[in-house]
């Protein structure tokens, strides 16, 4: 029994999915795995490495990311086209390299900069269409289109701070896919 429960323990630490998510605060693209679980897979928890093109500065950039995502409820759409009206959660985003800090150096006055540059929490709330796969033998159970609205603590303070700022100065938008892993 014991080496049972020791293959149950070991396999829950197997990711359940692969995702590529195009944009949403983590890169231009982020490409990562999660673990679904819960009693009908509503929680899940991803991590993802992003990549930010160099654009205005001297180079590329990489991110990495841990996510925390739940989805209350479903809408069954047919037997293999489910709807999730409501999916939420948050994440926690920190960009690789040197210029980037989480305490403000001591070359800068005592709380001259309030937020890290290195570290971003963010939330967000968005919906995702998922759509079963038929057949027993393919390596994926099922695939998941997503997109999510999103802020970031820097965003949000600086949204109620400063009233002439709109809306899509502090909202951003992801895409994403996910693909489920088939588990046996």
């Amino acid at each position: 029994m014991r080496t049972k429960e020791l293959k149950k323990a070991a396999f829950s630490l197997v990711p359940s999915s692969y995702m590529l998510q195009y944009a949403g605060s983590i890169g231009l693209l982020s490409a990562g795995t999660g673990w679904d679980y819960g009693r009908h897979k509503q929680w899940s928890t991803d991590f993802l490495l992003g990549y930010v093109p160099k654009y205005d500065t001297d180079r590329a950039k990489l991110t990495l990311t841990l996510r925390q995502s739940y989805t209350p409820w479903e809408i069954k759409l047919s037997e293999q086209f489910t709807y999730h009206p409501l999916r939420t959660g948050a994440y926690l985003n920190t960009t690789l390299g040197k210029q980037f800090w989480y305490k403000e150096p001591d070359k800068y006055p005592n709380s001259y900069y309030r937020f890290s540059t290195r570290l971003r929490i963010n939330i967000f709330v968005g919906q995702d269409f998922s759509y079963k796969i038929k057949s027993n033998s393919s390596y994926f159970e099922g695939i998941k289109f997503y997109y999510d609205l999103h802020t970031s603590d820097l965003y949000l303070v600086s949204g109620v701070q400063n009233k002439y700022l709109k809306f899509d100065d502090y909202i951003g938008l992801a895409l994403g896919v996910k693909l489920q892993i088939r588990r046996k």
